[in-house]
């Protein structure tokens, strides 16, 4: 889901109430009869379009043409119990839609990454069309864009998608992500507009312990050492043991990782720890600043401050830990919402968002990735494409923003409607879809692909009716907390760089080698394994053994050739 976790339920938004009130008057004549990240934004768009989907035009149901039939290969979500026609609303409501009839050709989800590296690279027939989220990457599209296995787009979309040539002219950075080096576009990428997603590296503080401490929230470095060691020391739970934790976290759940909010109180990075500031693309866990980070981290170890097991929970175990003494005994966790670390709605109920702290030399910066609209590539065509136009063509009305609310959150008058006028948004704007019942993103059922063609959805989660006062809502939470952290995050985001298939690989294999050594090294300077004094320069000098210094290299020969200065 790129659906990224957070659900991803995806974020998107509405243009124009011009655009609105087309589609909301084309989904009450099918939904009588038919039928997405992770997570998205779902603030209402500053976009100033009035274009509407064009394909509707090109595209709308004509019972007199013979359908066109297409192969589609895309990966089988075990909770999709069928995608046929006249058993999966959304196939049913597609082909009524669009004269164009799908025979299917499903994946096992499980290797669907493995069987397609071995069609393509066999020559196998994948039939027309390959839709969905398989982990493609610019590597990937590259290489196989150049031996022929997958055709250039460009041209076909410049003659036959207007819905894909408005998304590439409102959003030029998307366009340029695909765009290989030798000049040609090989798959098409999901527009990623996850508002709260973008800014996930964020930090929650249990609010009866500050009441119970008469504490505020803490705003510096030094602030958060006096209210742990408080949470330690006077009992803020009130039974009697000194059973309360500090800071919990998880490596495997969603931006849960201790030291990623704390470290922003030293030092920019993203989740690959790096940055761009000055036109240099610089890696932060090289930094003397990363190094402080890593001394305060440290030392509220050694304090037993940090609870040991954040270094190896899975998201279960954090919550069980969150969750002992019905919610009382967790000072702070790292997160990307309640909903990663708390199992019970009266306990997210009690943790607010912490505003990023200024460190000690007075910084303050909150992560934000500035190229979150770039997501996962969702579509490519095959070298055994028989029809090429009815290809882009069908995959240009997935671009439609009805095709992909369809494909997020099912069928319209049954998964979900529109509020009625005036209901707010979790967004704070005006409400866009209220979810009937409950969301079945994870349900078996049969109403839709499980976002494998949502590509530009204009309205997503927190564009929801905002949920009654005194009930979790997770989407107001998430969509305040990111509005807090934009008023302290720079840009400071590496873009999403397209390399040739050589750079590619190597570049690929030194940041996988990079990013399992930093992040092991991080864990180990905060837990005491390594000493930040003695080990840091044998540290710096594995970061050069690997490839540190070819890899920002790499990054800043593309960097200053298609991204300087934007």
């Amino acid at each position: 889901m790129y659906i990224r976790k957070y659900g991803r339920g995806m974020y998107v938004r509405i243009r124009t109430a011009s655009f609105l009130m087309s589609f909301l008057a084309a989904m009450m004549v099918v939904s009588a009869c038919s039928n997405s990240e992770t997570a998205p934004s779902s603030q209402t768009s500053n976009d100033s379009s009035t274009k509407t989907d064009q394909s509707k035009d090109n595209n709308a149901k004509d019972s007199s043409k013979k359908l066109t039939t297409i192969t589609v290969t895309t990966p089988r979500w075990p909770n999709t119990l069928s995608y046929e026609y006249g058993e999966n609303e959304l196939t049913t409501w597609e082909q009524d839609q669009t004269n164009t009839q799908i025979k299917w050709n499903l994946f096992p989800d499980a290797d669907k990454m493995q069987k397609l590296n071995l069609e393509l690279s066999s020559g196998g027939n994948l039939g027309d069309v390959v839709m969905g989220d398989f982990g493609a990457d610019n590597s990937f599209l590259a290489t196989y864009g150049s031996q022929g296995a997958l055709i250039p787009l460009e041209d076909l979309i410049e003659k036959n998608a207007p819905n894909i040539k408005q998304q590439f002219e409102q959003y030029p950075d998307l366009k340029k992500s695909v765009t290989a080096p030798d000049g040609h576009i090989y798959g098409l990428r999901e527009l990623g507009n996850c508002y709260n997603c973008d800014r996930a590296m964020r930090f929650w503080i249990n609010s009866d312990f500050l009441k119970k401490l008469n504490m505020s929230m803490p705003t510096t470095t030094d602030e958060l050492e006096k209210l742990l060691k408080a949470v330690k020391e006077k009992d803020p739970n009130g039974n009697g043991k000194a059973d309360e934790i500090g800071i919990t976290g998880s490596p495997k759940s969603w931006y849960a990782n201790v030291h990623q909010f704390i470290l922003h109180a030293f030092t920019y990075f993203d989740g690959d720890g790096l940055y761009v500031k000055n036109d240099k693309v610089v890696a932060a866990y090289a930094t003397q600043e990363w190094r402080d980070g890593l001394r305060y981290l440290n030392k509220l170890y050694s304090q037993g401050l940090i609870d040991p097991s954040a270094f190896t929970n899975d998201e279960n175990q954090m919550k069980q830990t969150v969750e002992l003494n019905n919610g009382q005994t967790v000072a702070a966790v790292a997160g990307g919402g309640q909903h990663v670390f708390a199992a019970n709605d009266s306990t997210r109920l009690k943790y607010e968002i912490v505003p990023p702290l200024k460190g000690p030399s007075g910084f303050q910066n909150a992560y934000r990735n500035d190229y979150g609209i770039i997501a996962s590539y969702k579509f490519m065509i095959p070298a055994s494409v028989k029809d090429k136009v009815a290809a882009i063509k069908w995959i240009d009305f997935q671009f439609t923003q009805e095709a992909s609310a369809r494909g997020r959150y099912g069928t319209p008058g049954v998964n979900w409607e529109k509020p009625k006028a005036g209901t707010t948004a979790a967004n704070g704007g005006d409400a866009q879809f209220t979810i009937i019942g409950h969301d079945i993103w994870q349900d078996p059922q049969k109403a839709h692909w499980h976002g494998a063609n949502s590509v530009w959805q204009r309205w997503g989660s927190d564009a929801r009716a905002k949920l009654e006062e005194g009930k979790f809502d997770l989407e107001t939470s998430l969509f305040d907390a990111a509005k807090l952290y934009d008023k302290y995050a720079e840009k400071a985001s590496v873009p999403k760089f397209f390399f040739n298939p050589d750079t590619a690989q190597k570049y690929n294999q030194i940041r996988q080698d990079l990013k399992k050594y930093y992040e092991a090294a991080t864990a180990d300077f905060i837990v005491g394994n390594r000493n930040i004094d003695k080990d840091w320069d044998t540290y710096l000098g594995e970061l050069k053994k690997i490839g540190v210094d070819e890899f920002i290299k790499i990054q800043q020969t593309e960097y200053d050739k298609n991204w300087k200065s934007k």
